[in-house]
């Protein structure tokens, strides 16, 4: 009774044109994501949930069932789990349900065909399909271009290069193969009673687009398809072969129409047509790592900077929640970020692979619940930290504090290059080795408990004032200066800050022209350091104190020890000033008062610091209002 009156309402919104055919309404939604062939603890998940009985079939306790993509690769039953929707799919249906199944990255990937996370068994699941003469015509291609002989070593690399199944794999999730048609009728994304689920996120170009919901399902499964016909079409025709990678087929096809390729065949109008289109379907946003299936700025971004996004893509998809999948952490559970506005439920099923916790999330009557199969108290998703990592290189405060704490000095550099001459240590303990910068110059000591002398202490050059600025980066929730902490080595009093290892300078970069990838704008993470410098007038900001992790791109802050001057105004930079100021950085910029402020920093700095710093406080406030 519930279920029909639930699909008579949807029936007569959308008939009236109230609801919008691609949205959803369901009073109990259940959502689960990258199971990634795990199909046994899929199936507990699913009868936990109530989704399915004992039977593995249809309870009719759902109204829908959302699929947040990943079914495939990495697992050994991914044929399996995709049968298991399918069938669902059909059951749901005729009980006035739905089944919702959303394209992810791992989907889209053996569509195009990529197959690099593809398992044995995933392979040898689709032998039955496979033609044995195109195989064998795969072979001699195969002998032929490399000009290897047909033996034992010829067979054996072909076999690696191709297990048995992978051709009955390729064609069953072509277009016009069985599970290729399946997906290809699928969304990638959706929203269900003003929740919006995609599998990776939503990032700021994909929102430059301005397409609603319907129109970007549209794009992305005509793009898609677009990319792997013009494969397949450019197999048949000999332009590519099945192991060349995404990178290698764009440069085989810009070769064809740079007239490199010298083939007759090749050189018809009809296939350098069908480069120069594979070419623009290759480049579309749709399949980038910024597109809906592979974005994790929403996971890994800032919060100060992220939120924006965030607030314009609910605004945008009128949605008050946004569900993803994609991306486990080593806490293998459900997270949220933006204050539960976000919520992360990849939870590494695949435990072969990932060691994670099989996990859905149930909603009924509004309420959020997470279902996770080895820990039932496990059932609100944890609150992520601000960025991830937090730390850099991974090492937490604590951990780094306990370390240098116990650990003995092994090594030390001078660092002359520098004008207060600091000395970089390498520390040992435990048979693990950090380094760490040690600094001890200070222009005026003890100038913080001493009459101000506002000539002199604006000029100042004191070591203590990096604890300073690390004190108050944690106390704001930046997390953007290294770890730091007094200090003393050879009975020189100073301070120790861990030294960041695989990164660069902004110095470093502009010198070598070398950029970083990184899914989080460059220019936002400025904007938060600008407001930071801001606060605490450092006007000795330069390319050699901003760092950068190479593997993530993300801005460590470093040298502060010529900031905090007794200033009233803001200082004057090159840069512009920052468009945006979070909520949540604004909240605790707000929170800052004489109190919390003397007693985080007032033995490192003077109470006339401490002023200054609140009075620039409130005309930043101002200013980005």
């Amino acid at each position: 009774m519930k279920l029909l009156k639930a699909y008579t309402l949807s029936s007569f919104l959308l008939f009236a044109g109230l609801l919008l055919p691609w949205t959803s309404s369901a009073e109990r939604t259940v959502a689960i994501t990258d199971v990634h062939g795990a199909y046994q603890d899929l199936l507990k998940v699913l009868q936990q949930s109530e989704v399915i009985d004992h039977k593995l079939h249809w309870t009719g306790s759902t109204d829908s069932l959302v699929i947040i993509g990943d079914n495939l690769d990495r697992g050994p039953e991914s044929r399996k789990v995709l049968d298991l929707w399918i069938r669902l799919e059909k059951e749901a249906e005729k009980a006035g349900g739905e089944v919702i199944a959303l394209l992810g990255n791992h989907e889209a990937m053996n569509i195009m065909p990529d197959l690099r996370y593809v398992a044995d068994e995933e392979f040898a699941a689709f032998i039955p399909e496979e033609s044995q003469s195109y195989r064998q015509k795969i072979y001699q291609d195969y002998l032929d271009y490399s000009g290897k002989d047909d033996n034992r070593d010829s067979k054996k690399a072909f076999l690696t290069m191709y297990p048995p199944g992978y051709f009955g794999l390729v064609a069953a999730f072509a277009p016009d193969g069985y599970y290729g048609r399946w997906l290809l009728s699928k969304d990638v994304l959706r929203t269900v009673n003003g929740r919006l689920y995609v599998h990776g996120g939503i990032s700021p170009q994909l929102l430059a687009l301005e397409l609603n919901e319907h129109e970007i399902n549209q794009r992305f499964r005509h793009d898609l398809k677009q990319y792997a016909t013009l494969y397949h079409e450019l197999i048949d025709a000999g332009l590519f072969k099945h192991y060349f990678d995404k990178g290698e087929r764009k440069q085989v096809a810009q070769l064809l129409l740079d007239n490199k390729i010298k083939s007759r065949a090749l050189n018809r109008r009809a296939v350098r047509a069908k480069a120069k289109d594979f070419l623009q379907v290759s480049d579309s946003l749709m399949l980038t790592t910024f597109g809906p299936i592979w974005y994790r700025g929403n996971i890994y971004c800032h919060i100060y900077s992220e939120q924006e996004t965030l607030d314009k893509a609910l605004a945008h998809f009128s949605a008050k929640q946004i569900l993803v999948g994609h991306t486990p952490d080593d806490s293998r559970m459900v997270r949220s970020r933006f204050d539960n506005k976000l919520i992360l439920l990849d939870t590494g099923m695949l435990r072969t692979h990932y060691n994670g916790h099989p996990s859905a999330v149930v909603i009924e009557d509004d309420e959020l619940n997470v279902v996770n199969i080895d820990n039932k108290n496990a059932t609100a998703p944890l609150p992520d930290p601000v960025r991830k990592p937090l730390y850099p290189n991974g090492y937490s405060d604590a951990y780094l504090a306990d370390f240098f704490a116990q650990a003995s000095v092994v090594k030390e550099k001078n660092l002359d290059s520098f004008y207060s001459k600091p000395l970089k240590l390498t520390f040992e303990y435990g048979g693990k080795t950090h380094n760490a910068i040690f600094k001890y110059f200070d222009s005026d000591p003890k100038m913080q408990d001493k009459k101000w002398h506002r000539r002199l202490g604006n000029v100042s050059d004191r070591y203590i004032y990096d604890l300073a600025a690390y004190k108050l980066d944690r106390l704001l929730g930046l997390y953007m200066v290294p770890y730091t902490m007094e200090y003393q080595h050879n009975d020189q009093s100073g301070i120790l800050q861990y030294w960041v290892e695989d990164s660069i300078t902004r110095t470093e970069l502009i010198d070598s022209g070398e950029s970083l990838y990184s899914f989080c704008s460059t220019q936002d993470v400025e904007d938060i350091m600008h407001i930071f410098d801001w606060l605490i007038y450092n006007d000795d900001r330069n390319t050699g104190n901003r760092l950068y992790s190479k593997d993530t791109g993300f801005l460590w802050l470093i040298d502060h020890t010529r900031a905090f001057r007794v200033k009233s105004e803001l200082p004057e930079y090159t840069r512009s000033i920052p468009g945006y100021l979070s909520p949540k950085y604004r909240d605790k910029l707000a929170s800052l008062d004489s109190d919390t402020l003397e007693k985080v920093l007032g033995q490192y700095l003077h109470k006339r610091q401490i002023q200054s710093l609140l009075i620039r406080r409130d005309k930043l406030l101002e200013i980005m209002r």
